[in-house]
């Protein structure tokens, strides 16, 4: 059984990764990787001991689902398949393949956990490694895909408590507030061309309570952002056309976009052509632990097999054909960053 389906079949929904990452460990440790579970749970294992830094970070969690995991015609069906457990596994098994660079090369393959949630996981390896050389995400690309940019992302909370009155009153419903304020930050848009250079808004939860005197409506909003979007303008005019005291707004994480012309970029452009593939460059409309290791300085992708659309869906399923092929170009990328 290979590696990829071993890691599928066991189920690692955010907050409940531990026995993923045993496995995990215990398949490294076969590869020759040292190994150790870090204080947050995440699964890291080192390779080499050469001058070049590379980091080939991925996540061990996925998001609830239970989706029956198979073989059929060389595609693995199940939760994790795509959204990427099959982009780690290939990280693992590439750098187990590349034992002829580990005078030049220092590996380190990290599987993370809490990336669907608040991703303490790769915020705990941001605070407690140093900047490698090198940087590469593990997100479904396509194996002849190479993603350079993700939209950013923050949540509206809104709550609104209102007397309830009868249905022929022209008072509002909370339930009409809320699509009011939601009705609002459509228009808001400015169409910009492209998705990932729009600022859009998804409507994730709405729900109404009734006490016998009062209506409540909870709702959230998830925004993603492109380059360039000013948050603290945004901020500040919601909060002057509405009452702060019902929304709360969270955290930005900020959008990425990285430079095309560096020796990793170029790496894998040719690696991808050696491999028979017609590279091409995707930028993201989601968000992935990429945003956050934006803050250090060195160049940075995500790469993966898989088709991105299947993320989260109750067909997810990864071809193993292009498993393999990813691993061939992540061994083939090893040998021309030294």
């Amino acid at each position: 059984m290979r590696l990829v389906e071993k890691l599928v079949r066991i189920p690692s929904v955010s907050g409940s990764e531990s026995k993923a990452v045993n496995l995990f460990i215990d398949e490294m440790s076969n590869l020759g990787f040292e190994t150790e579970i870090d204080k947050v749970g995440n699964a890291i294992g080192t390779f080499g001991n050469g001058p070049i830094l590379i980091y080939l970070i991925g996540h061990i969690d996925t998001v609830e689902g239970d989706i029956p995991v198979k073989v059929e015609k060389n595609l693995l069906f199940g939760r994790g398949s795509v959204d990427a457990k099959g982009c780690l596994s290939a990280f693992a098994e590439s750098v187990g393949r590349s034992k002829d660079l580990s005078n030049e090369i220092t590996f380190k393959v990290i599987g993370c956990v809490a990336e669907e949630t608040d991703s303490k996981g790769c915020l705990h390896v941001i605070n407690s490694f140093k900047e490698p050389n090198y940087i590469i995400i593990g997100e479904p690309s396509g194996w002849s895909g190479i993603t350079l940019g993700y939209k950013g992302c923050f949540n509206i909370f809104y709550e609104n408590r209102v007397p309830i009155s009868h249905s022929g009153a022209s008072e509002k419903t909370s339930a009409e507030l809320a699509f009011n304020f939601f009705n609002y930050l459509n228009h808001y848009t400015k169409d910009n061309g492209v998705e990932f250079n729009k600022l859009s808004f998804r409507l994730s939860k709405i729900n109404t309570f009734f006490d016998g005197t009062h209506s409540t409506v909870k709702m959230q909003v998830n925004v993603r952002t492109p380059s360039g979007f000013n948050f603290k303008e945004f901020s500040k005019l919601l909060n002057q056309k509405f009452d702060s005291s019902i929304f709360k707004i969270t955290d930005l994480i900020s959008p990425i976009i990285t430079s095309k012309r560096n020796r990793l970029v170029s790496s894998f452009l040719n690696s991808i052509r050696n491999s028979d593939g017609k590279p091409s460059f995707k930028y993201k409309t989601g968000t992935s632990d990429m945003n956050l290791v934006g803050s250090w300085d060195c160049p940075i992708l995500a790469y993966g097999p898989g088709d991105s659309s299947l993320d989260h869906t109750p067909n997810e399923h990864l071809s193993l054909d292009e498993y393999d092929k990813s691993i061939n170009v992540l061994t083939k990328v090893f040998t021309k960053l030294i």
